[in-house]
């Protein structure tokens, strides 16, 4: 059980059974979800459809059909040692 703070601003109770009490859990916000990916803050608020920034739906799309950049680097630099093991070796 947890106390968070609603987009209203307003504490909210988190609990397991939330449908008894009537609760609801708060959806991250885009600025937020890029933040947990590793994007700098407003990373996908970008021009959209003649419209000087994105709607949320079509930000949480492409955070979504994203890969976060910590794993991604991680993943680089892996492959980077492995090829630098194999010249080595040769």
């Amino acid at each position: 059980m947890s106390a968070t703070l609603s987009t209203h601003n307003t504490r909210t109770l988190i609990t397991g059974d939330n449908e008894e009490r009537g609760l609801t859990v708060r959806r991250l916000t885009p600025r937020e979800c890029e933040r947990l990916q590793g994007f700098p803050d407003d990373y996908t608020d970008i021009p959209y459809r003649n419209k000087e920034h994105a709607p949320d739906g079509a930000r949480y799309k492409a955070l979504g059909n994203s890969m976060a950049v910590p794993v991604m680097r991680w993943i680089g630099e892996r492959i980077h040692m492995v090829e630098e093991a194999n010249k080595q070796t040769d």
